[in-house]
């Protein structure tokens, strides 16, 4: 029986195959096409150039096409109509791009996927995160959302699609798709697919994203860093082995002293001694900082990053853990704290401190208003109750910070535990000069990079009068008194490293050297008592323990164990490890399976551990509350 051109075996049999096979030609090429557009617009448009371009890996690109080529599919098959599926994926991309472009030239670390979980923080920020290039390809992206939209809103209207795709091939396609795409991200646990990506060069490089990057390219970093969110405990987790890691001092706290110590912790933003560049200022910055750091225990903390970021230098701080036991880029305070976290605050509280965080911006920012009560404070005063406030440029001024700390301090009766962060001092430093400022450069700058040192410079004499104000009135208190000021991270002076670079106080290639310079930050342990002077030089995560004994409470169960080690590794950081003896450890002492007793590595896992139990896991490194009668004495 021959069949009618038009029947439906016909159509089954003749083209129903030519109408699925071609138009999936068609997604491949135009998958291709599309990252092959992406990675040649970032090229264009990063700090590195298209020179970047020539060190990814052609298995990583291929793959990533098919990544590309997945997601595509799986939108084709939710809505059965190819362009619309396509033009979604094209705009993703490029507003993708946009971004990952825009936080390339600003502070040199690509676009990650914990960047989109804060979408409060990217509309904030969004005047300096796409100027330029960025804003031509975020308008592009969403021109292209609204073409798809439209070509959607009238193939419905059409009725039938042009390309559809018959049940069976629906089904299959949206299987196939969803299987690549799962054994991509989770391809570690897909037996044989590591030692093939091996052979080829293919790896998830997540202990340097910025390498991830440059060798993977966007699509298929982006991807890895999903299934990275997790925190790993770096070897088996137990109860016996967090008991064990802890070490030798797992009792609880000792009774505070019968005189206790008031504590403020003032975390200064971007606080940094600009005269390191070598550049001639007309004017010392932070000359009452620098009398005080001369003859009171001062020196460097070794910040987790730089140039933005300042929720882990708080996290560090506030609870002794390294962020860099997160994934790279990653942020505890938004990812991992959901549940109550023993540290400074809550150490405090329990001592019968009142707690209380100072900070005159969003509360939401870095989710600080959840956070914040996870850690210990009772209080927390943030923009909303600075609406009358002096401002410094667009940000609320120090001394606005200095008025809230001394009130908080007022009431006597009562220890007092504060930490406040300032504002005054952040970026933009490219805002036109107003003809008031008491720091001119004098030394010979490109006409940017002197803007942004004027700038920046005169913002630092601002912080260093506010704080003579507030040490000035902490030496006339009857009560004893610590203060402890450092800076959260090195301010981003120009993109890719601009005004560093022109001083040469930055230099190719980066070394372990180079890393930590980049990273110190001043920090003062002032008091209106007497306390012995030391020399600091630790990563922020291990100055706790100083500031408990600095107050008369002596240091037990993990922050104990950071006492000891920062006596073997006082420099912990994501890209850079160091001995007390000064030298620069191998990155690889991180991750060593089996570690000889008390070497760096052994220090270094069990450090590893015992951050996992404390933000993620069961807390068996936390002692038992102390009972009521040792802390009744802080009242």
């Amino acid at each position: 029986m021959t069949r009618r051109p038009h029947s439906p075996d016909a159509f089954f049999f003749a083209k129903k195959p030519r109408s699925v096979f071609w138009p999936c030609v068609a997604v491949i090429l135009a998958a291709a096409g599309l990252v092959a557009a992406t990675e040649l617009a970032i090229a264009a448009f990063s700090p590195a150039g298209l020179q970047g371009i020539h060190e990814r890996n052609p298995w990583s690109m291929a793959i990533s096409v098919g990544v590309i080529t997945a997601v595509a599919g799986l939108l084709w098959t939710a809505t059965n109509r190819l362009g619309v599926a396509l033009a979604l994926v094209g705009a993703g991309l490029l507003f993708t791009s946009s971004l990952h472009i825009r936080k390339l030239q600003l502070i040199g670390r690509p676009l990650l996927p914990w960047d989109f979980l804060e979408w409060r923080q990217v509309t904030s920020l969004a005047p300096t995160l796409l100027p330029g290039a960025g804003t031509f390809l975020a308008i592009l992206a969403g021109l292209l959302v609204l073409a798809a939209l439209v070509a959607g809103v009238r193939a419905v209207r059409r009725g039938r699609p042009r390309f559809p795709l018959p049940g069976l091939a629906r089904g299959g396609l949206a299987v196939a798709s969803l299987v690549y795409l799962l054994a991509i991200t989770f391809y570690a646990h897909v037996p044989l697919l590591p030692k093939a990506f091996m052979r080829f060069g293919v790896m998830h490089q997540v202990w340097d994203q910025r390498s991830n990057f440059q060798i993977n390219g966007l699509p298929l970093m982006m991807l890895w860093n999903w299934e990275g969110l997790r925190l790993e405990p770096g070897g088996a987790y137990s109860a016996d082995g967090v008991r064990t890691a802890l070490g030798r001092d797992a009792e609880p706290p000792a009774a505070t002293p019968p005189e206790p110590v008031d504590v403020i912790i003032y975390m200064a933003e971007s606080l940094w001694d600009p005269t390191q560049l070598g550049v001639r200022l007309s004017t010392d910055p932070l000359p009452f900082l620098r009398g005080l750091m001369a003859s009171h225990s001062s020196g460097h903390l070794i910040s987790p990053t730089f140039g933005g970021g300042t929720a882990n230098a708080e996290f560090e701080l506030l609870t002794g853990m390294s962020a860099s036991f997160a994934p790279d880029g990653s942020f505890p305070y938004q990812h991992y704290v959901m549940k109550p976290v023993e540290a400074l605050p809550s150490l405090f509280r329990e001592a019968g401190y009142r707690t209380a965080a100072i900070h005159p911006f969003h509360a939401w920012y870095w989710s600080r208003d959840v956070v914040y009560p996870l850690l210990g404070f009772d209080e927390f005063q943030s923009l909303t109750d600075f609406a009358d406030a002096k401002l410094e440029g667009p940000w609320v001024s120090d001394e606005a910070v200095v008025d809230h700390i001394l009130a908080q301090l007022s009431d006597e009766h009562r220890s007092r535990f504060i930490m406040a962060i300032t504002m005054s001092t952040h970026g933009p430093y490219s805002l036109p000069l107003t003809g008031g400022e008491e720091v001119q450069v004098l030394g010979e700058l490109s006409p940017d990079n002197t803007l942004l040192l004027t700038n920046y410079a005169h913002k630092l004499r601002q912080t260093d009068r506010a704080l003579e104000r507030l040490v000035r009135a902490l030496e006339a208190r009857p009560r004893k008194t610590l203060l402890v000021v450092f800076g959260d991270h090195l301010p981003m002076l120009g993109p890719n490293y601009a005004l560093y670079r022109e001083t040469g106080f930055l230099k190719e290639p980066w070394t372990d050297a180079q890393r930590e310079r980049m990273a110190e930050v001043p920090v003062l342990l002032w008091s209106n008592f007497t306390l012995p002077k030391q020399d600091v030089h630790l990563s922020m995560g291990q100055l706790a323990p100083r500031i408990l004994e600095a107050a008369g409470m002596k240091p037990h169960g993990f922050f104990a164990f950071l006492e000891g080690l920062s006596r073997a590794v006082p420099v912990v950081r994501g890209d850079l490890l160091k001995s007390a003896a000064g030298e620069y450890l191998p990155l690889t002492e991180r991750d060593a399976v089996s570690p000889a007793p008390g070497s760096s590595a052994e220090w270094l896992r069990r450090y590893r551990l015992l951050t996992y139990d404390r933000l993620v896991g069961e807390r068996f490194s936390v002692a038992p509350a102390a009972h009521g009668e040792q802390l009744a004495g802080g009242k």
